[in-house]
């Protein structure tokens, strides 16, 4: 996706996100603008335009609450930070680790099937 399509498909998403605004195409420009300054546009149009939505919606929601700017670059960031504080990043870490651990017992990527740790048991009733 290039950033004009981005752009127009975050725009519909706004509109149904917060009818009420009427013509977000300001808010979208504006957010866009300031995320372009922090980061490339093959980083920006990874994010799917409902999340640009949101992240618009925010970042304009804050501004107008407090006064303050507050960037997108700082918005993400503290969306980052808190999810690395979160419990799934052990399951994740734990599962790229077997993924490496297997890799690296099978570099061509063949040979015997690692076994498996968890094994399915039916009982009968």
């Amino acid at each position: 996706m290039e950033i004009g399509q981005l752009r127009d498909q975050t725009c519909c998403c706004m509109e149904l996100l917060a009818p009420e605004i009427g013509d977000c195409s300001l808010l979208v420009d504006e957010c866009l603008a300031d995320a372009r300054k922090s980061f490339r546009d093959s980083f920006i149009c990874q994010f799917r335009p409902e999340a640009w939505a949101k992240i618009t919606f925010v970042y304009h929601k804050h501004f107008l609450d407090t006064g303050c700017d507050v960037s997108v670059a700082e918005i993400i960031a503290e969306v980052v930070r808190d999810s690395i504080k979160s419990n799934r990043m052990d399951f994740l870490t734990m599962s790229l680790a077997q993924h490496k651990q297997f890799q690296k017992t099978h570099p061509d990527g063949h040979g015997k099937e690692a076994k498996p740790c968890l094994s399915v048991v039916k009982s009968k009733s």
